[in-house]
């Protein structure tokens, strides 16, 4: 599970602030929030007018990305996904939310996410996707399961 975060539309539709101590209480709430989860967290943010992908790894979870235009950096994220129903989208962005439609990423609205910091996530009870590729194990599985026909 992949939770993709547009940082400020948290902070800003929330009135949060959006200064360097608000990243650093929303950064340290989702740090403790996902402690011990089996997901990755990626929090984009506007970088205003740096062209570089700035990339900082908070800890084995929680990922913060300084990007030129970060609504096009989740678009793109979510476009580029091999598993994009296993993305979790955090944002009230109406644009981004209509954008990656079709692609099927579940989404949440900021409220609900701050809200779901105080209480852990519900577990993921959906079934898993298709891997990428195929293990040799399943291969040889299915090479048995469908021997005989043909």
């Amino acid at each position: 599970m992949h939770w993709i975060i547009d940082g400020y539309n948290v902070l800003i539709s929330n009135d949060l602030g959006h200064d360097e101590s608000s990243r650093g209480w929303f950064r340290d709430r989702i740090t403790s929030g996902f402690a011990g989860k089996q997901v990755e967290v990626t929090i984009v943010y506007d970088s205003r007018g740096s062209k570089i992908i700035q990339r900082e790894r908070v800890n084995s979870v929680v990922s913060e990305i300084y990007v030129d235009n970060a609504d096009q950096y989740i678009i793109d994220t979510i476009e580029r996904s091999y598993h994009p129903r296993s993305i979790i989208l955090v944002t009230d962005d109406r644009e981004i939310i209509q954008t990656v439609r079709y692609r099927h990423p579940r989404s949440m609205n900021t409220a609900d996410f701050l809200s779901s910091l105080d209480s852990p996530p519900e577990p993921d009870h959906s079934p898993p996707e298709k891997p990428e590729f195929d293990t040799p194990d399943n291969i040889a599985r299915y090479l048995r399961i469908f021997e005989g026909e043909g």
